[in-house]
């Protein structure tokens, strides 16, 4: 009588066992590199994580929670469908959507992501958008706010109001020239709106739509507070193993920190050698966004089966389109480097107060930062048609 095997040792058929792909490779390394970067220089990822958790607390919960919470409620207290009535033939001309896609836009143009994204992906969950026109919104409603755009990195930074008004117009114009191309690219699906995931899209009572507001938002914000802590720890990190001797390292370095965080690159832009090359990569750095908002994004969006190759392909796209636009614009009129602002002390004071923008601030700067650049194009239309 002849001993069976057990099953237990049985080769395994063949095609069973899969090879694992080149991304989870790639993301094995990755993961592993950040391991040994960050304990090797442990001291600075807790560092940096500390400051990490200052941001939050000082800077990023206050200056986005209300927001996020608004753009709840504008959704689903049916604010956003009015908003929708109105701007319908606007965003049906212009971005081929439906009307009810400009609640997004307009909180993601004046509040800064991921507030755009996420109040995109509240449109889509209570059936108001289909889930193309999600992934189309989210490939233009996510940029960095005016208040930080025009006080943060023009007066802060650059000493200079005006080329923040400008960077921010150019940021909102490539975004939405983004959006605009993505029509012709972006494959239009006839799926209905009503989708089995979220198969609710009435609109419920007045407390209920408050308390609803108020916990997706604390939700949403945890999740970009522990992102906003995690990258604080990795580029700290980096920062301890990659000092740069040379100045292109040094340039190396700010891309590197740029492609990864946006913040914390655009603020050593500021810091190169040449003032217009440093205004150029800031410029690139907005319209990219940087890795860590796109996982802040991307994971307020999981779970709905969106596709996010258009939103990484257009924010790409717009990181080149804004460095190329504002080297186009330094060229026509430079000068906008000339500083606005009297001292350094005054930067200074500017970056210690732009925390504490208002709303109405918000809105102040975007319009007149959007009046400001169509005035100037057209003064030198004119001045061309004069000669």
């Amino acid at each position: 009588m002849t001993h069976r095997p057990s099953s237990l040792f049985k080769r395994p058929p063949s095609g069973s066992l899969r090879r694992p792909s080149a991304g989870q490779v790639a993301y094995c390394l990755m993961s592993c590199f950040c391991l040994v970067l960050i304990l090797r220089n442990s001291d600075a990822a807790v560092d940096y994580m500390g400051r990490g958790l200052t941001l939050c607390a000082t800077t990023v919960i206050p200056s986005l929670f209300p927001f996020m919470v608004i753009s709840e409620l504008l959704v689903a207290s049916g604010a956003g469908e009015a908003l929708g009535r109105l701007f319908s033939r606007v965003m049906k001309w212009i971005f081929g959507l439906s009307g009810s896609g400009a609640s997004a836009l307009f909180l993601g143009s004046l509040c800064g992501f991921p507030v755009g994204a996420k109040t995109a992906v509240s449109l889509y969950d209570r059936n108001m958008i289909s889930k193309s026109e999600c992934e189309h919104l989210l490939t233009f409603v996510s940029n960095p706010s005016s208040a930080f755009l025009i006080t943060a990195v023009g007066i802060s930074l650059f000493g200079n109001r005006n080329l923040g008004m400008v960077l921010y117009a150019t940021v909102l114009g490539s975004g939405f020239l983004v959006g605009f191309l993505a029509r012709f690219f972006l494959r239009r699906h006839d799926e209905p709106t009503e989708h089995p995931h979220f198969p609710s899209g009435l609109h419920v009572g007045g407390v209920e739509t408050f308390t609803g507001a108020v916990t997706s938002a604390a939700d949403g914000m945890m999740t970009v507070c522990a992102y906003v802590i995690f990258f604080s720890a990795l580029t700290g990190v980096l920062g301890c193993m990659f000092k740069p001797a040379t100045p292109t390292g040094e340039l190396l370095y700010t891309c590197l920190y740029g492609f990864l965080e946006m913040t914390g690159g655009i603020s050593l832009a500021s810091s190169l050698g040449g003032v217009e090359m440093g205004v150029i990569l800031a410029a690139a750095f907005a319209g990219w966004s940087g890795i860590s908002v796109h996982c802040q994004v991307l994971t307020l969006c999981g779970g709905r089966g969106l596709s996010f190759r258009p939103y990484i392909i257009a924010k790409a796209a717009q990181g080149i389109l804004c460095g190329c636009i504002m080297a186009v614009l330094l060229r026509i009129n430079p000068d906008w480097l000339s500083p606005a602002v009297g001292t350094v002390m005054d930067a200074i004071a500017a970056l210690s107060s732009w925390k504490e923008i208002t709303l109405p601030a918000m809105v102040t700067n975007a319009v007149f930062g959007v009046g400001f650049v169509l005035s100037r194009l057209w003064a030198l239309a004119e001045k061309k048609a004069a000669r």
